[in-house]
């Protein structure tokens, strides 16, 4: 199993990721084991002392019901078990772009293979081949085993669904940029919106992009940090009518890239007006 995957995204970026271990990704599931068993548990409360008030009431009125009663009881008890265990990981990854609560904690989440956020789908296909993994449960052997082989340490929901785990490295801080404000409100899932640009409009894809580049840029060593800024920003060029060779011959290249993203966020918040960033950047401080 590999630790880093580089992954080409529609975009024609490519960005690294380091994937999750299986220790993580255990102690995730334990997380989440316990989180469910605690809904199941209140669930069996309810579910008997409801039982319970319906057998009292019934038995009042007919005689032989109670048994009744209580297989009802029992069956609805195994639908819900079984609605909580196997919804639990569909509805928290496909509504929180591939975060449980276990996996948050962990500093995990499930992506595509593109890199971009998963969906109900992809949380659906991936959890359908759980009882697979599970096997023989609850140990998932199984998936720990797959995981182990392949190169990319996916299982065989991971497979069938086309979805990598990896570690998340969002590091918002507060230091007086609109990235790390955007990528907090992109994170909370409420900002991903086009903007229009001198010629032709940025998609949300793309800003996802550029929020992740900004959140991560301080973590970055010099080199890297700098790479990304430039293949982050020359599909972007175009849009700003700007000349890929003259803009890649400037000496503080580095610099012009990530004035042009960050205020490509500050647009996407509607905090300036929509202009040519190329021609006419705001003043910022020196970056590197």
């Amino acid at each position: 199993m590999e630790e880093h995957v580089s992954i080409a995204t529609p975009d024609n970026v490519t960005l690294e990721f380091e994937l999750a271990g299986l220790g993580s990704r255990f102690c995730a599931y334990l997380i989440d084991g316990l989180v469910i068993v605690l809904l199941i548990f209140v669930i069996v409360v309810a579910m008997l002392l409801i039982g319970l008030a319906q057998a009292s009431l019934l038995r009042e009125l007919l005689q032989g019901t109670s048994d009744w009663v209580t297989s009802w009881n029992i069956a609805l008890l195994l639908f819900f078990g079984f609605l909580i265990y196997w919804g639990y990981y569909v509805f928290f990854e496909g509504l929180r772009r591939g975060s449980t609560p276990g996996k948050k904690r962990l500093g995990i989440r499930v992506v595509r293979e593109d890199g971009l956020p998963i969906g109900f789908r992809e949380a659906a296909l991936r959890n359908l081949v759980r009882a697979a993994d599970m096997l023989p449960p609850p140990c998932y052997l199984l998936g720990g085993l797959v995981m182990q082989f392949d190169r990319h340490g996916r299982r065989l929901g991971d497979m069938v669904a086309g979805t990598l785990v990896v570690v998340e490295k969002f590091e918002i801080k507060s230091d007086g940029t609109a990235g790390a404000a955007w990528a907090a409100r992109v994170e909370q899932g409420r900002s991903r919106q086009a903007v229009t640009l001198p010629q032709g409009a940025l998609s949300a894809n793309q800003i996802a992009l550029v929020e992740q580049f900004i959140a991560r840029r301080h973590s970055l060593s010099l080199e890297r940090r700098e790479l990304l800024a430039w293949q982050i920003t020359e599909p972007l060029l175009p849009l700003l009518g700007e000349d890929r060779e003259s803009f890649a011959q400037k000496p503080d290249r580095a610099n012009h890239c990530e004035r042009i993203l960050l205020e490509i966020l500050e647009m996407a918040q509607g905090e300036v007006p929509k202009k040519n960033l190329a021609s006419n950047p705001r003043k910022q401080p020196a970056l590197f």
